[in-house]
């Protein structure tokens, strides 16, 4: 399994590839810190940008053709029409507003069609670093966790049964119980080596239960078994590597996120932001839509 580049746009931080429309073709993710939402057609090799007025953490599907745009002070819904509309804050959830400033980081849609929302500080750490959850008719927020260090990648098991859950600052893999959008019975899954410097970011899920990690400043995804065995590692020849998610009409395609740096990080290697392709020999899940 050899990397490749296949979008040669430079992200600051590129984050939350997520696949969708006909064949799980159309590819979206976010370069949080230049306010843009990028896209491209794997087929078709179509490209744009959507930009939007702050940061922006993550991008997901709507059933309804539209986006949920994952902007700092957001969420948003984004209408096919490009109309913005708020859905429930960390206000509303908290009933505080951030002690620090603040933003959302990684998400993804639920099983059940809620969405899950980690948190991250900019700079300092707070106690209000954690876990949303937004109903999904898209009218109720609730908090679900806090006193994370940076809430971060996530996924299911392909039955279900199982939430993933990444806590990048503390090396940490948590596993959840989930049924019918809640989480219960939170227990470590694995702890990663701190004394490397190998960041745990964004991860998904494949159809066998095998979880892919990328690794920020370790230059790769690493697929672990459902059991948490190392199966294997895809180097790459940039050091930020950022998420990943499985695309194409087979679910075979992995595409891969990475950036040129962030709060003092740099990375100098020409591909440096570039999102590149995997071809995998294993299948992935379809991304689950927001049906608001």
């Amino acid at each position: 399994m050899k990397p490749k580049v296949w979008d040669t746009r430079k992200c600051h931080v590129g984050e939350g590839p997520v696949a969708t429309g006909t064949d799980h073709n159309l590819i979206y993710w976010v370069d949080i810190l230049n306010d843009r939402v990028l896209w491209r057609d794997l087929a078709k090799e179509t490209s744009g940008e959507i930009g939007t007025s702050e940061n922006v953490s993550f991008v997901l599907p709507r059933i309804n053709g539209g986006l949920v745009l994952g902007t700092a002070h957001g969420p948003v819904t984004r209408d096919i029409t490009g109309d913005l509309h708020l859905l429930p804050t960390r206000l509303d959830a908290d009933g505080l507003p951030d002690p620090i400033p603040m933003r959302w980081n990684d998400a993804k849609v639920g099983p059940a069609g809620e969405i899950w929302m980690g948190t991250s500080a900019y700079s300092a750490e707070t106690e209000r670093i954690g876990l949303h959850r937004i109903s999904s008719d898209g009218k109720q927020i609730k908090r679900v966790l806090s006193g994370m260090k940076l809430s971060n990648g996530m996924d299911w098991s392909p039955d279900s049964t199982i939430f993933y859950l990444i806590d990048t600052v503390a090396f940490t893999l948590f596993a959840f119980d989930y049924s019918e959008g809640d989480i219960s019975n939170q227990r470590v899954a694995m702890n990663f080596d701190p004394v490397a410097g190998e960041y745990p970011d964004g991860m998904t899920v494949d159809s066998e239960g095998s979880l892919w990690i990328a690794f920020w400043n370790g230059g790769c995804i690493r697929k672990f078994s459902p059991e948490f065995e190392l199966l294997a590692t895809i180097n790459f020849p940039v050091r930020f590597v950022s998420n990943c998610t499985f695309a194409g009409p087979d679910l075979k395609t992995l595409v891969v996120t990475t950036a040129i740096g962030d709060n003092g990080w740099h990375d100098d290697h020409e591909n440096a932001g570039m999102t590149f392709v995997v071809e995998s020999d294993v299948s992935g899940k379809a991304s689950n839509v927001f049906r608001y």
